[in-house]
This record gives C-alpha cells, sequence and structure tokens, in this order.
C-alpha cells in the first residue's frame, strides 16, 4: 500500500526532529546518572569498566522514558516550521484540512507509543535486572538483614514461579509468610503457601504448608511438612534490591498482583503501574495530537519557543501524573483514573485546542 505524499512529507520531516529530540533528551537524563556513576568511581573505587557497563544498562529506560518528550518536541517544531513557511496555509488552501495534517501527525505519535511499549515490555526489564547486579558487583552493598514484602520470580525447565515473602532474613536463609504462583503456558497450574521456608543444604525447604494444584474445573489442596522447590538461588541472590514496579513489565506485575492479592497485601501501587505502562506510552499520540494547534499558534522566537512550549507542556504532564500516581498508590484514587487522568486531560485540551484552530 502506498504512502501518500503527505504522510511520507510529514514524517520525514517529523522524523528527523525526533531523533534530535531522543538524543537531547536522554542526554539531559543521564547527566544526573553520570555523576552517580562519576562519584562511584572517584570515593568509592569502583572500576571505570563496571561504571561504563551500568551506563549501557540504563539506556534502555532513558531512551524509553525519552520518546514521548521528543514525539511532543518534534511535533511541536515540524508544525511551526511548516507554518512559518506557509506550507499549512498551501496545504489548507489545496484542500488539505487541518483534521487530515493532525492524523497524519497523530499516527507517527501512535508509532512512537508502541515503540515505547515494546521497549518498557522487552528491554527495559532484562536491563534494569543486570544494571542491579553489576551495580551490587561493583560497590559490594551490604545486604540488609531483614527485608519485608519481597518478590521475585524463578524459571525452571518451563515453570514460571513468581515468590513472595512477607520477611525474609538473607543471613539466616529464612522466609516466612511465603506464597508461590507457579505457571505453565502461562497459566496458573499450582498455589503453594507455607508460614516458613528455610535454605538448607543448597536448596530451599518449603515447611507445614498446603499446595493448591489447578487442574482444569477442579482444585486439590494437600498439606505438606516439609516440600523441597527447584528453586536455585541462594539467599544472597534473593536479597538484591527489591525491583521497583517501574521496572517490571507488564505480565511480571499482573503475577505479582494476583500473588499479593492472595497474600492479602495491598496490590494498589502495582495496578496502577500496570495502567501507567499503557498511559505513558499513550501520551505521545496525545503529544503529538496538542502539537498541531500549538504548532500553529503566531510565534516569532523560532525554536526557542517550541522548545520552551515543549518543556512547559512536560512539566504540567508529568507533575500531574505524579500527583495521581501517589493518590492512586495510597488508595485514594482509583488505579485507573489515577494512570489515565494526565492523559485524559491532555486528550481533552489537545481536541479543544484543534476544533479552535479549524475553525
Amino acid at each position: 500500500m502506498a504512502i501518500p505524499l503527505l504522510d511520507r512529507y510529514l514524517w520525514r520531516q517529523l522524523r528527523d526532529l525526533f531523533l534530535f529530540g531522543v538524543g537531547v533528551f536522554t542526554v539531559l537524563l543521564l547527566v544526573n546518572h553520570l555523576f552517580t556513576l562519576a562519584r562511584m568511581v572517584l570515593q568509592q573505587g569502583a572500576p571505570f569498566t563496571a561504571a561504563l557497563e551500568l551506563l549501557l544498562y540504563r539506556i534502555p529506560y532513558f531512551l524509553a522514558f525519552s520518546f514521548p518528550m521528543a514525539m511532543l518536541l518534534a511535533s511541536l517544531m515540524t508544525i511551526a516550521r511548516l507554518s512559518d513557511g506557509q506550507e499549512i496555509t498551501a496545504m489548507r488552501t489545496g484542500g488539505i484540512s487541518l483534521g487530515r495534517i493532525a492524523l497524519s501527525v497523530v499516527a507517527a505519535g501512535v508509532l512512537v507509543s508502541g515503540t515505547t511499549l515494546f521497549f518498557n515490555e522487552v528491554l527495559v526489564p532484562g536491563a534494569e535486572d543486570r544494571y542491579r547486579r553489576a551495580f551490587l558487583r561493583a560497590v559490594e552493598a551490604p545486604v540488609a538483614p531483614v527485608q519485608e514484602q519481597v518478590l521475585f520470580r524463578d524459571q525452571q525447565e518451563g515453570i514460571e514461579s513468581v515468590y513472595f515473602a512477607r520477611r525474609f532474613w538473607p543471613d539466616r536463609g529464612l522466609m516466612e509468610g511465603v506464597v508461590v504462583n507457579q505457571f505453565e503456558g502461562g497459566r496458573l497450574r499450582r498455589v503453594i503457601e507455607a508460614p516458613q521456608a528455610r535454605y538448607l543444604g543448597q536448596e530451599w525447604v518449603f515447611l507445614r504448608g498446603t499446595m493448591y494444584l489447578f487442574t482444569g474445573s477442579a482444585t486439590v489442596a494437600t498439606s505438606f511438612q516439609r516440600l523441597t522447590l527447584a528453586l536455585r538461588r541462594t539467599p544472597r541472590e534473593i536479597a538484591l534490591p527489591r525491583r521497583d514496579p517501574s521496572e517490571m513489565s507488564i505480565r511480571e506485575l499482573r503475577a505479582y498482583i494476583q500473588l499479593l492479592r492472595r497474600s492479602g497485601e495491598s496490590a494498589a501501587r502495582y495496578i496502577v503501574e500496570v495502567q501507567t505502562k499503557f498511559a505513558v506510552p499513550a501520551s505521545a499520540a496525545l503529544f503529538a495530537l496538542l502539537a498541531v494547534p500549538l504548532g500553529l499558534r503566531p510565534h516569532r522566537s523560532g525554536p526557542s519557543v517550541g522548545l520552551g512550549l515543549t518543556i512547559l507542556v512536560l512539566v504540567g504532564y508529568y507533575i500531574l501524573m505524579s500527583i495521581t500516581v501517589t493518590l492512586g498508590q495510597s488508595g485514594r484514587l482509583h488505579p485507573v483514573v489515577a494512570a489515565w487522568l494526565p492523559d485524559v486531560v491532555l486528550g481533552a485540551g489537545a481536541v479543544a485546542l484543534l476544533r479552535r484552530a479549524d475553525r
């Protein structure tokens, strides 16, 4: 299917500015992290190669964060540039509506949204996991004597297990209030609950618990005194710093939500994060829509106006997002509303401005 000339022209303009924006925002986000790595090398004596390794592992996270912002910058500056050169006027005189121009820009934004979602789901979780392990190796940080609400996952021979321990003592090799969800082929097959699990003789032994087997429509519950699971991680490996929900994939978050609900713990933070995983990438398309009417506004300061508007919109969006997400995590706002309210405000503002500009 041939892409119309209008779309090819607009996307070519957007592409160059988008790549420029990704570079600018990624570097800005990396600067603060570079100071952290520099202190680690100069003050704690960590190897320079370790700092470089950490930097490389962090890049996917910052890239995913930069994509929506770069889309806003690229859309604003593209429309402003076309407007300055009277190309928008020529297009509209030739019968191309502002809505058609906006549709092309938003289509590019949807592509960026999909790319952001792909990064967050596929690349970022693995890179952040490697980052955390590399960081511990670099600084040889001691682990906390006791950890609360420990969550981790493990995969052995096609069985994915998600573990939750209410309390964990790495030095004693002891977990309390343990719940394990085991999945095969993406379906929940077993749930194991035990008041204690101990690391004995290089293996984890679950004591005096219950195992639930899900076989189609029936559920079979079996009590046990001792149960050894194929968990090969040592207490030290489990004691790695707890992953932040923002570093997890949607699939991991949903597995943890199931597990937290079963153990009676609040899962609000993770539910909000799942919704945010969709809402933030979607903002790239909404930023593109908002940029069309904003870029048409009269300006005489060239790119500086576009950059200033970009910063204002981004600051407003992320401040609102931080407020609603905090309210959602504390249970004072529904998780779906908490994650999507900034996008709704952004979309409503964009549509209102576009309709006004199209009169």
